[in-house]
């Protein structure tokens, strides 16, 4: 009795299975389609037809379709997007893709092992510095991939202060332990005529520790951006994110902020919230442009997938999504400038605070 009963739901449930293999590359294309569909924040910045995307790549998917062929065509489709934020693993054939907008200044330096592109673009930075008056420099701050945090130092007139990522530690993005640090950088600071802020190669982090920062520069509650999330195909309500004082003296002298296209994410944030203030000059190119938060979602074959819900919009609701907060100095770092240990983006600074 029970072989005859339980066979049926057996045959059924083996049928169900097959068809669900059978149609997986289609099934998981309408889940990546839909995702972004439903809840990506950019489309219309960005030049995208999404709808389009899908009449060129449904009819290239069938049931045969291997791994390798369906992630090969999830790239094509997100690439164009250029977001840092749009990410795609799939553990199961060891593969992964950001689609990260090009980058001149990764270009420039491609003749580099990338493994030593910061390390290089830090030793060029340092002996222009030294150059430049500047000695001994600190750090101070949790590790991270062999770094510190804070790179500080003065030379007499001027103020230095490089950070290379805007998190204190991965569980643990800000808090009591950053201020402490941020107070004994800036009590060093008291004084001086003007400060270089470089927050070249950032690789972001988190908002708080950006408006963290932001907040010793200002000296009153002051509007830092406009954020906005996409869900449904509908955008929420407008949130108004504040920049709060922070630190017994706030700094209102002169500021010099050098940035280039790998300037992303909180990075990017806190450049939107730095440019409006008047004592503030951006020197070097547009930061990276990739400003949301990670929306992550798993397709039904579980590979993990993100991308960018949200807009931030500065003061003026500007939103630079894809395009980096704009400078106000133009200058370009360049392989001859690793080559010379010359860091002429930060000579343009220096010299513009000289006059």
């Amino acid at each position: 009795m029970k072989a005859y009963y339980y066979t049926p739901i057996l045959i059924i449930f083996l049928n169900t299975n097959l068809a669900l293999a059978q149609n997986a590359p289609i099934k998981n294309f309408e889940a990546l389609w839909n995702l972004f569909d439903q809840n990506y924040a950019s489309f219309e910045e960005k030049g995208i037809d999404w709808d389009g995307v899908r009449r060129t790549y449904s009819v290239k998917i069938n049931k045969n379709t291997s791994d390798n062929e369906l992630f090969t065509i999830f790239k094509e489709m997100l690439a164009p997007l250029n977001d840092s934020h749009v990410t795609l693993k799939a553990k199961s054939i060891d593969s992964s893709f950001k689609a990260r907008r090009p980058s001149r200044i990764t270009d420039a330096l491609s003749s580099i092992p990338k493994a030593d592109r910061r390390v290089k673009f830090r030793e060029m930075t340092e002996e222009t510095l030294k150059v430049s008056g500047f000695e001994n420099l600190n750090e101070i701050g949790p590790e991270f991939r062999g770094e510190r945090l804070f790179t500080y130092g003065n030379n007499g007139k001027i103020g230095y202060l490089r950070f290379m990522r805007s998190f204190s530690k991965l569980s643990k993005m800000k808090g009591p332990t950053l201020e402490k640090e941020l107070d004994i950088i800036f009590s060093s600071f008291e004084g001086l005529e003007g400060i270089i802020l470089d927050v070249r190669f950032n690789i972001g982090g988190d908002d708080a520790f950006s408006q963290t920062v932001a907040g010793r520069f200002v000296s009153k509650k002051t509007i830092g951006f406009y954020k906005q999330t996409r869900k449904n195909k509908e955008f929420g309500v407008l949130q108004t994110k504040y920049i709060e004082p922070a630190g017994k003296n706030p700094f209102t002298k002169p500021v010099i902020m050098l940035t280039n296209d790998r300037t992303v994410s909180a990075a990017d944030v806190l450049c939107i919230m730095m440019a409006p203030m008047p004592n503030v000059t951006l020197i070097g190119e547009p930061s990276n442009g990739s400003y949301s938060d990670m929306y992550e979602r798993r397709l039904p074959n579980r590979w993990e997938i993100s991308l960018s819900n949200q807009r931030y919009l500065d003061i003026d609701k500007n939103n630079y999504e894809g395009q980096g907060t704009p400078v106000d100095v133009e200058a370009l770092n360049t392989f001859d400038d690793i080559k010379s240990k010359n860091d002429t983006v930060l000579l343009t600074g220096l010299d513009f605070l000289k006059n």
